[in-house]
């Protein structure tokens, strides 16, 4: 688990200050993600860094008013001048079927084999660039699925999955997420190539700390050898 990778990471409890603030997003396991867990479990980082989880949009918005130092977001809009960007890994989506659904017994899936099923799905105000990177997708296959709000919660989702009720497009970091009913499936090549969430550090224009940007620096070596 992530919580486990980030253990020599994280602030003991009781102190209030971090030498690194370090935003991830919610929507990956980082623990599966190459490069970054090692990073993020290096010893020769700063012993202290706290890591906060949230949306993308939510981390971007911290960063800009010095709430943290650091953040690792997934499909952002193009930023000014105040940050600086770098994309650091690649996660494909999968599809998460009930364990019954007949696209489960194949190794790789397409969109054909999904089109009679219920798909939970974001809001487009939660992440505007992915959405309609998805959107784009969907038109060039000529996918048009029938369409339900995903819940908040995690854990509901999978539920009602494993209920039958309908599928979900998870980032393949997220499938250690198991429950008994539901299963992973890859898209077929041609789907998963365009179907990816790229995760990119972003960081202040104006950082000038060592211990950021030596934090920034290792992330990005990590990029660059996955």
């Amino acid at each position: 688990m992530l919580d486990a990778a980030l253990v020599s990471l994280r602030l003991e409890e009781g102190v209030d200050e971090a030498d690194v603030r370090l935003g991830l997003t919610s929507v990956i396991d980082f623990s599966l993600v190459p490069g970054i867990q090692g990073v993020l479990g290096d010893p020769v980082l700063p012993v202290q860094i706290r890591i906060e989880h949230a949306y993308s949009k939510h981390l971007l918005e911290r960063l800009r008013s010095g709430q943290v130092d650091l953040v690792v977001v997934g499909n952002i809009p193009a930023q000014s001048g105040e940050f600086k960007v770098q994309q650091v890994a690649q996660d494909p989506l999968m599809v998460a079927l009930p364990e019954g659904h007949s696209a489960a017994f194949k190794e790789q899936v397409s969109f054909d084999d999904l089109k009679d099923t219920l798909l939970f799905w974001f809001p487009r105000k939660d992440n505007p660039v992915f959405y309609d990177r998805c959107e784009r997708v969907f038109i060039d296959f000529r996918y048009e699925p029938l369409r339900k709000p995903e819940p908040n919660e995690h854990m509901m989702l999978l539920s009602k999955i494993a209920a039958g009720e309908g599928m979900a497009f998870f980032p393949a970091s997220m499938r250690a997420a198991s429950r008994l009913g539901v299963v992973y499936r890859p898209f077929i090549p041609e789907i998963s190539n365009r179907l990816t969430i790229s995760l990119q550090i972003v960081w202040r224009s104006s950082e000038t700390r060592a211990e950021v940007l030596r934090t920034v620096d290792s992330l990005q070596q990590a990029a660059e050898v996955v």
